[in-house]
């Protein structure tokens, strides 16, 4: 039977995630559904400020190869990036571009703050 579930694509998906632990949700006193989430990995587009240089489609799984943490700015907004300065010691910030839509400056900062403690 369970080797029957197993070919269901949303049985599958289900087992791996919450063996991945894409279960897990964090209280961060924000009901937003990726809020205290791990984050899945997607499609970027990256932004690059020179324009000589080709836009890159690139997961984002590949942006935490450096084992630091990772601020997504999916909106492009200065004021995302200025909220989150003061964790460049901790934290890198990516600007890009998805379907999904980022959190206003105040949940980023009361969420910084929780995971990464005041900034230094």
């Amino acid at each position: 039977m369970f080797s029957d579930l197993m070919d269901l694509d949303d049985a599958h998906r289900y087992v791996a995630d919450m063996l991945a632990g894409m279960d897990v949700r964090y209280d961060l006193g924000d009901d937003h559904r990726l809020v205290g989430t791990l984050c899945p990995d997607m499609k970027l587009t990256l932004e690059r400020s020179d324009p000589d240089v080709v836009t890159a489609v690139t997961p984002s799984a590949d942006l935490l190869r450096e084992g630091r943490e990772l601020l997504l700015d999916l909106v492009d907004r200065a004021e995302v990036r200025d909220a989150a300065a003061a964790w460049t010691g901790r934290v890198n910030t990516v600007t890009a571009r998805t379907d999904r839509v980022d959190a206003d400056v105040t949940t980023l900062v009361r969420a910084l703050g929780t995971w990464f403690s005041q900034p230094a």
